[in-house]
């Protein structure tokens, strides 16, 4: 009897314990995982290892980089991390109900329920908070209606706040309960006070913020005649500024632009000739900031995406906002797309669990451009003077954002980047006016001077962006006489042809504020203005400094009033590395990749970079250009032409063939000195052919 007793009692205990639950539950959630990246990658047309696929040209060393596997290690684990807390979680839930049901069965079936409401709940909530992810499979279903998706968050938290507190003493939920009561009046506390203090800041200097959006066409907004109601906050926010209507970057790309704004020189003399520059080669003591920290300046720069600027604390800032920098960058945010990342991806936290993705635009499905704004507010001193260098990327390709962009037949204009690009512009207009908003309100602008521009513009091989052949080599349609005078005049995206116009002016506009309110001089500048202006003209808004001969910039100071200026300046502007692959509506990342992966490395701080030996030798294939007045003149490598350009016109001349008034002999000289030490140990002297043939003009 005793042995029968006993063999029943084991018969009938539970099998089902609290931790094979969690270690089923967790095995679940991990497959799910698994079977949610490969339904991605069938519906993606590249996978998630298209980009590691094409890195094959990268030698396996660089690949195998102890910075770049520590990255995606630390990803992978994080991911890990994320789910085993929900399963916790889930697995917490459960305890209750397993304590009045002793069938194992019963116990599997009220898992499963519970599993499967968790699980709908994020799924269903990424759905509606993401739409445009990949795996927000719910969306325009019932599931992702907002009553729907708070009753079951109320239904499930209940769940899991009961289990949790019936599972300690009475003791253990006193003492969470004061736990959580303390911390939420801590964060509130600390949250008043932060503003409170901000809003009682008082400097003698001027806070000084340069504030840059990417792409931002200035023929897109109201000053050149575009749409006011395509960026209302942006247009209203210019009619009060002092607008340098002819002004151009350096080279169109976000790197190069804001080295040449920070150091105020061009990328011949400041090194930085390409994006992802080695450091070695580049320049990075910018005495513009060493000069506003010697002041008592704190020096931020902030930027929401920074795969290809990897400007950081190295070239003299005290603070950087932005997410991480690094290779694995480009194939964390193309595996990221997991519904519980999504939903964790913006809170607080997610900064140090997911650095690549926290505030990064490049991972568009989950970005919000408001956290991003805060997260700069919140970085400025409240003590000290701020020296702001901010760049919203937003108008960047992939031109994608967390929601979808609904297409207005009424705007449509068959160009489909475009279209999107032109769309994007409202969210970014929402964006600078909730920052604007932002620094008013921390008494941030009762003192201060502001800088707007754009790094570069953008091209769509618009109408009115292309460039027509002039008269004198046109046969009867307008049309080229032969083969050798075609040209090519336009480009998609920036950066590729420094003959399309659109690629290379920028908006560059500038405020003084007192009290809140702009009181500067309103209107268009007129002259030829460069994105390397700006050092020089803080500099000169410190009379002590303006005095002081061993600035070697470039470029000039800013008029703050509308003025004739000397009309004989030269403004440079290069172009970037050409790339066959991008040059097209629908850029391929799997062929970017293959095309240009061989010349880039990655080291052991997990960066890629250009290899010094390719970054020497691409300087070579550059295209190059100086501005007189209205005048470009444009030297393109492996072509024995200098085509010059009417930017009022917008025609093109073989130079061999012109016989107008433009100044193209000084242009000739000033483009030849300006690039000497480039042309210098080229094969051919393009330079100096020119000069002895086109001084026979000139007789």
């Amino acid at each position: 009897m005793p042995k029968t007793a006993t063999s029943k009692a084991q018969h009938s205990a539970p099998s089902i314990s609290m931790m094979r639950t969690y270690f089923r539950t967790l095995a679940v959630l991990i497959f799910l995982i698994v079977i949610a990246f490969n339904y991605k990658q069938l519906i993606q047309d590249h996978s998630p290892f298209s980009i590691a696929t094409a890195m094959t040209h990268i030698k396996t060393q660089h690949l195998l980089s102890q910075g770049l596997l520590f990255d995606l290690g630390f990803f992978a684990a994080m991911v890990v991390t994320l789910h085993a807390c929900w399963a916790a979680i889930i697995t917490l839930s459960c305890r209750p109900w397993f304590q009045y049901c002793h069938n194992d069965n019963i116990k599997t079936q009220i898992w499963i329920v519970i599993l499967l409401l968790h699980c709908i709940l994020v799924v269903a909530a990424n759905s509606y908070l993401y739409p445009t992810s990949l795996l927000g499979i719910f969306r325009g279903t019932i599931l992702v209606e907002p009553w729907l998706l708070w009753g079951l968050l109320f239904l499930l938290l209940s769940n899991f706040m009961y289990a949790l507190f019936s599972s300690l003493s009475s003791y253990k939920t006193r003492a969470l309960l004061s736990l959580l009561i303390i911390t939420i009046g801590s964060v509130y506390v600390f949250s008043n006070n932060t503003l409170s203090s901000s809003n009682k800041q008082v400097n003698e200097l001027p806070n000084i913020f340069v504030i840059g959006i990417d792409g931002l066409r200035p023929d897109h907004l109201a000053h050149r005649g575009a749409d006011y109601a395509i960026a209302p906050k942006l247009n209203q926010l210019l009619a009060k500024s002092l607008i340098y209507d002819k002004a151009y970057t350096p080279q169109a790309r976000t790197y190069v632009a804001w080295m040449g704004i920070l150091s105020g020189q061009y990328p011949v003399n400041n090194g930085a000739r390409f994006n992802l520059a080695p450091p070695e080669l580049v320049n990075t003591n910018l005495p513009l900031l060493n000069s506003l920290s010697s002041k008592g300046y704190q020096t931020t720069y902030a930027m929401d995406e920074r795969r290809f600027n990897q400007i950081d604390e190295q070239y003299g800032f005290d603070r950087i906002v932005g997410p991480k920098v690094g290779a694995a960058d480009a194939i964390i945010a193309n595996v990221a797309d997991i519904p519980l990342v999504n939903l964790a991806i913006n809170t607080p936290i997610s900064g140090y669990m997911f650095p690549y993705l926290y505030i990064n635009r490049a991972y568009g499905k989950a970005y919000d451009p408001m956290r991003f704004n805060q997260e700069v507010l919140n970085a400025l001193s409240t003590e000290s003077p701020n020296f702001l260098a901010v760049h919203f990327c937003q108008l960047h390709w992939p031109f994608t954002s967390k929601d979808f962009i609904e297409l207005d037949k009424s705007r449509w204009d068959g160009n489909y980047n475009h279209y999107m690009h032109r769309e994007l512009i409202k969210t970014v207009d929402v964006q600078i006016a909730d920052f604007i908003s932002g620094l008013r309100q921390r008494g941030m602008l009762d003192n201060a001077i502001v800088y707007l521009l754009s790094d570069h513009g953008e091209g769509f091989l618009l109408p009115q962006d292309r460039l027509t052949a002039a008269t004198e080599i046109q046969d009867d349609n307008n049309n080229p006489r032969d083969k050798i005078e075609k040209l090519n005049v336009a480009a998609w995206g920036h950066g590729t042809n420094i003959l399309s116009q659109e690629q290379s002016q920028v908006l560059l506009a500038s405020l003084r504020y007192h009290h809140g309110e702009p009181i500067n001089h309103t209107g268009k500048v007129p002259g030829l203005f460069s994105l390397i202006d700006i050092a020089p003209t803080i500099v000169a808004s410190f009379k002590s400094d303006s005095t002081n001969n061993d600035w070697q910039f470039d470029g000039i100071a800013l008029p703050q009033m509308q003025t004739a200026l000397d009309d004989s300046r030269f403004v440079f502007v290069e172009s970037s590395l050409p790339v066959r692959a991008i040059n097209t509506s629908f850029i391929d990342d799997n062929k970017v990749m293959s095309e240009t992966a061989s010349q880039y490395e990655v080291r052991d701080n997990g960066r890629a970079v250009m290899k010094p030996e390719f970054y020497k030798n691409n300087i070579a294939l550059k295209q190059r250009s100086v501005y007189a007045k209205q005048w470009q003149l444009a030297m393109l490598p492996k072509d024995e032409r200098l085509i010059l350009i009417n930017t009022d016109t917008m025609q093109w001349h073989n130079l061999a063939n012109y016989q107008g008034n433009a100044p193209w002999q000084k242009m000739l000289t000033a483009l030849c000195n300006h690039y000497q030490t480039d042309l210098v140990n080229m094969p051919k002297t393009p330079c100096q052919n020119a000069l002895g043939l086109y001084s026979q003009l000139e007789n």
